[in-house]
């Protein structure tokens, strides 16, 4: 039996299978391909928020935000199976006052983790998100944040050390 590595991970090979996978720092020629899974999330957030996702309105702001902030603002880490873009994961670089745990002021705020339903449950994600954390601290990133209420997703997050942060507060402005 012949074995593909996809994600860091050994799979047997079926007699269709290709073994092209790979994941990468997204760039600016793959907003098209970031788009459907961004909406995908945001209409798989939905569920749990009771909000309605207009899913054109969202697609043309995703893609005007992204040529405008991507590689500057926001950094966005795609995994590939062929030519297919089945999950991605990135951080909005933040800058705060400084204080001494973080002299740079500089945090991650993790956003956009999603892996397309047929590429879950076999560590896809772990792999991208990997990627993802490591390429932050090569920036010197010492602070990551994230905000997500989905238990599988926790489940994730703390296998990589987050941890629940009991001071934070929010207030949505009306």
């Amino acid at each position: 039996m012949e074995f593909c590595l996809r994600w860091g991970l050994k799979i047997a090979k079926s007699k269709n299978m290709s073994c092209k996978k790979g994941e990468k720092k997204l760039e600016k020629e793959d907003i098209e391909k970031m788009i459907p899974l961004r909406v995908a999330l945001q209409k798989h957030d939905s569920v749990h928020g009771k909000f309605v996702v207009d899913e054109e309105k969202l697609a043309d702001a995703t893609r005007a935000y992204l040529k405008e902030a991507i590689n500057r603002d926001i950094f966005m880490f795609g995994g590939f199976v062929e030519e297919e873009l089945g999950s991605i994961c990135g951080f909005q670089l933040e800058r705060r006052l400084p204080y001494m745990k973080n002299l740079t002021g500089r945090v991650a705020f993790v956003t956009s983790v999603f892996t397309k339903e047929e590429y879950r449950r076999n560590g896809y994600q772990k792999t991208t998100f990997q990627m993802c954390m490591d390429y932050a601290k090569s920036l010197g990133i010492v602070r990551f944040e994230l905000s997500t209420v989905n238990p599988k997703a926790i489940r994730m997050y703390e296998q990589f050390g987050f941890e629940f942060n009991k001071n934070a507060m929010k207030l949505k402005l009306k």
